[in-house]
């Protein structure tokens, strides 16, 4: 993009597309740009942009080669806020389930490219993986994370800890609910939020498990690459000694 006549928008979502090792040295010349075109405020604003971190840099390339599914997921957890509410006031949960699945599928995917992403960049880390999917399944129904997960503008990752979906979406069903729910519904409602909150128990534990096993794996790798290296030094120190040995054998024997 050629940074003057653009607005701020175009340059920002220019900066945050960029390769991470990048980002210093295009925030420079943006801004250079920017107040050479006489956009001294502009110029100023994308001097201040934060450099995202690894886990943020890897959700703003979500945003940008994986929009399909970002606007799946963004799509799945509005429908879920919607069909949660539904749910406790009594309805049937089929679109709740509908709409988790829906969410699960994209999350995969997001998952699976944002690994392939690490790799690219050298290391893909337990850790890393998890502030991504913790911050995707933030972002499907925080208002602020979906803004950010939409425009792809990440500095770091959503703190998934202490954030209760569930309890939100409780709340911001409360002003729909009747006065004095009989206690039929009442239980109903208590389910619903019971089985809803023991499928995300379940789901973190497959995470967790998932997670174990990729580090066990990558330790593996680890000493298989470190094998492969002494061995390579073998095989080169080998070569080498066949080397000399070939070249004294061709040399004309002493008189």
């Amino acid at each position: 993009m050629s940074v003057p006549g653009a607005g701020l928008d175009e340059a920002v979502d220019e900066l945050y597309g960029v390769p991470l090792e990048d980002f210093t040295r295009e925030r420079s010349r943006i801004a250079k740009e920017l107040r050479a075109a006489g956009n001294a405020d502009d110029a100023d604003a994308v001097a201040k942009l934060r450099k995202p971190s690894v886990a943020a840099w890897v959700l703003n390339q979500l945003a940008r080669r994986s929009r399909r599914d970002v606007d799946l997921l963004l799509d799945a957890g509005h429908r879920l806020r919607e069909a949660q509410v539904a749910v406790l006031s009594g309805a049937e949960k089929e679109e709740f389930d509908r709409a988790r699945k829906t969410e699960s599928d994209a999350l995969k995917r997001l998952n699976r490219d944002a690994e392939q992403l690490l790799r690219e960049r050298g290391s893909a880390s337990a850790g890393v993986l998890k502030q991504i999917g913790d911050s995707l399944r933030a972002a499907a129904v925080s208002p602020t994370g979906r803004e950010l997960l939409a425009r792809g503008r990440f500095t770091q990752p959503l703190q998934a800890e202490g954030f209760d979906v569930f309890g939100e979406l409780a709340g911001s069903a409360a002003p729909r609910r009747k006065p004095a729910p009989d206690r039929e519904q009442r239980e109903r409602r208590r389910e619903a939020v019971r089985e809803a909150k023991e499928r995300v128990r379940q789901a973190e534990r497959r995470v967790r498990a998932a997670e174990a096993e990729v580090e066990k794996l990558t330790a593996a790798l680890a000493a298989a690459e470190e094998t492969a290296a002494t061995e390579h030094e073998r095989l080169d120190a080998a070569a080498e000694g066949l080397r000399r040995a070939e070249s004294e054998l061709d040399e004309p024997p002493l008189r």
